[in-house]
This record gives structure tokens, sequence and C-alpha cells, in this order.
């Protein structure tokens, strides 16, 4: 942010995949990131704006316990899930580890940052508050929201226009962060020309702010890939997820996902699950996780994630939902591969190292 005299303006553009991208940010320069282990937006955009991994900051899912829980929590919503009610007692730690965000080093240095996006003012969460720790989140009328992804940009490229200015300072601030969700569309209907449409307006905005002075930066958290539903296969995950086997439900979200096994089934619930899902997936160990590269075994981890973890190798993986088209949170290209993209001033700010990974 340093350098940028007329600030910054950040597009979280959820769901995006590089080769969509690709596509329809013509007017961008564009460079390919890598996505999070696991590649969901709990844990990728809490990894973006801190610069912390998921074993740092323990975001390894959208449904995890937390330390010491009787309960699974979702970090959207801040629900306990559990197979009984959780006892009013339990003594549990934070879901989240905290650490500092971008929007906090703004405030340290007298120049607070804005947030936009509708869909996460009415979010109650714990992953919400550790997300936008330190910005001021903008107030949004309260209207139904649309996953139309051309009404989505079209919403956000209004509510960047109208931030006003600093009360204290009288100018715009430094920082404006948007959230656009194209995530909801695209796990229903994929990467469609109404997608590419709404991609192409925000590219068109993108100019302009850029042409007005501004330093305008885009990135994703994930991309996403087909998924086929498969009876067989979600039948028996609930078979495994279930009482008799498990502590609580499982966690995890879309193609990574985890059982908690009660003490002492921990290899049996792990060949079991292996066997039902056969080459649709291949199950790990939190210790064979590390040992694959994918996700330290840090006590972060290890204190939230299930003993059983199974990844999806197929689009017959029984995902969460079966009623999306689309997912991720797995280690495809589709999911994996997901664009940087700078107008105006942000091109220079670059880093060096990823100058050759130009389109």
């Amino acid at each position: 942010m340093d350098g940028a005299e007329h600030g910054v303006i950040l597009l979280a553009m959820d769901g995006l995949s590089h080769r969509a991208a690709e596509h329809s940010l013509s007017g961008a320069g564009l460079w390919r990131l890598r996505s999070t282990f696991p590649s969901t937006s709990t844990t990728a955009w809490l990894t973006a704006v801190t610069g912390a991994g998921a074993a740092e900051h323990g975001a390894i899912g959208m449904v995890y316990r937390a330390p010491g829980a009787d309960h699974a929590t979702h970090l959207i919503t801040g629900d306990r899930i559990a197979f009984d009610p959780p006892g009013p007692g339990t003594a549990a730690g934070e879901p989240i580890v905290p650490h500092a965000t971008v929007f906090d080093r703004c405030a340290a240095r007298g120049t607070p940052a804005v947030a936009v996006g509708a869909e996460l003012n009415g979010l109650r969460g714990p992953w919400v508050t550790a997300l936008l720790h330190g910005a001021r989140l903008l107030p949004t009328p309260r209207t139904p929201l649309s996953t139309d992804p051309v009404a989505v940009v079209a919403r956000v490229v209004a509510e960047v226009d109208a931030v006003p200015p600093d009360p204290s300072t009288g100018e715009r601030p430094p920082l404006i962060w948007a959230y656009v969700n194209l995530d909801d569309h695209i796990h229903q209907a994929g990467y469609d020309e109404r997608l590419h449409e709404a991609v192409r307006l925000l590219d068109t905005a993108a100019r302009r702010w850029a042409r007005a002075g501004r330093s305008v930066v885009a990135h994703a958290d994930h991309g996403q890939t087909r998924v086929a539903r498969d009876p067989a296969l979600h039948d028996a995950w609930a078979r495994l997820d279930a009482p008799e086997h498990c502590l609580m439900p499982g966690g995890g979200a879309g193609r990574t996902r985890w059982l908690y096994p009660r003490p002492g089934r921990e290899r049996e619930l792990a060949d079991r699950l292996a066997d039902a899902l056969g080459d649709h997936a291949r199950v790990y160990t939190p210790a064979e996780l590390d040992a694959a590269g994918l996700l330290p075994a840090t006590p972060a981890v290890l204190e939230r994630i299930g003993a059983v973890v199974a990844v999806a190798a197929t689009a017959r993986f029984p995902v969460p939902d079966p009623r999306v088209g689309f997912e991720h949170g797995a280690l495809t290209q589709e999911e994996t591969h997901v664009p940087l993209a700078g107008w105006g001033a942000a091109l220079d700010a670059i880093p060096p190292a990823l100058a050759g990974a130009t389109r």
C-alpha cells in the first residue's frame, strides 16, 4: 500500500478460478496464485488478510471443533453442531487463533480501512470477526441479496463508488476491501456466460478506478470443480459419521472432510472409510497430511481437525450439500489455481517473484 498515492481498492472475488479470470479480465495484469489447503473460503480469506497459514490461525475448514469442545462450530453462523445438545458448561478454547489483519495494520498507522460486502453484514460467527478485525464494515441496506453474479458485481461497484470520506480526515480511505460473492452462483451454475459477464463488468469498473488514480488489486480464495452426486457414497459417509462411531458430527467443507472417531476407533474408522469411498477419496491421518506437505500438524491443527480426513479424488466424492453442481476444498487445479489481478499503479507493486507467472 506504500506509494499508492490515491489509495488501494482490493476486490475479494470469492470462487473465481484462474482459468475463468483469464477468460474475462482482459484489462488486467494477471498472475496465478495457489490457494490454501483446504481450498475453502474460511481458510483462504483469513490467510489472505493475516498472512498466516491454516496451521497458525487454525481456521482449517467451515466446520470443526474448538479446542476442548464437545461439539463442532460452524464458523460462518457460530452454530454449535452435535449429535445431542452440547452441555451448558462446555469449556472450550477459541475456534480461531487471533492474528493481526491488514486492517489492524492500517488502523495502527492511523489510516483505518473500509470493508464493503452486503453478505458479510449479516454474519455473526467467529470467522467474520477475525476476518474483518480492525476494518470499518460499511452498513448495507437490508434488502434481499441476489446470487446473480451480474447483480452482485453491480451492487459492489456501486458500494465502492459510494464509500464516504473518513469522518476524521475528510479523505477517502486508503484501503477499500470489497467482498464479491461470485461463489454462490458458481456452486449452482459453474463458470457460465452470466458469470463471465459479471467478471467483465468488474474489469470495466477496475479500469475506471485505475484511470482515476486508484491502485486496484483483485484476487480469489479458490476455484471450483464439477461434482456428481452418488447416493451410495453419501449413505456410506452418513453411516460412519454417526454417534456409534464418532464423538460429534464431522467437520471440514466441500471436498475435504473429516470424522471425529471415538477413542480407540481411529484406525478402524479410517479403514472403513477408505473401503467405503474407494478410489473417490484419499484418506489421511493428520500426521499423513503433514508428511504429504498439505497441512502441518501444529497444535492449532491437531486440537481442531478430526483423526480421519478424506480428500476428494473424483467428482463423486460425497460433499456435504448434494444439491450443488460445483464444489471446492480439495487439490485439483480448478480448485487451487486462483488469479491475482492488477490495474493501474498496482501493476508496479506486484511482487517481482510473480513476474514470470503472467499469462
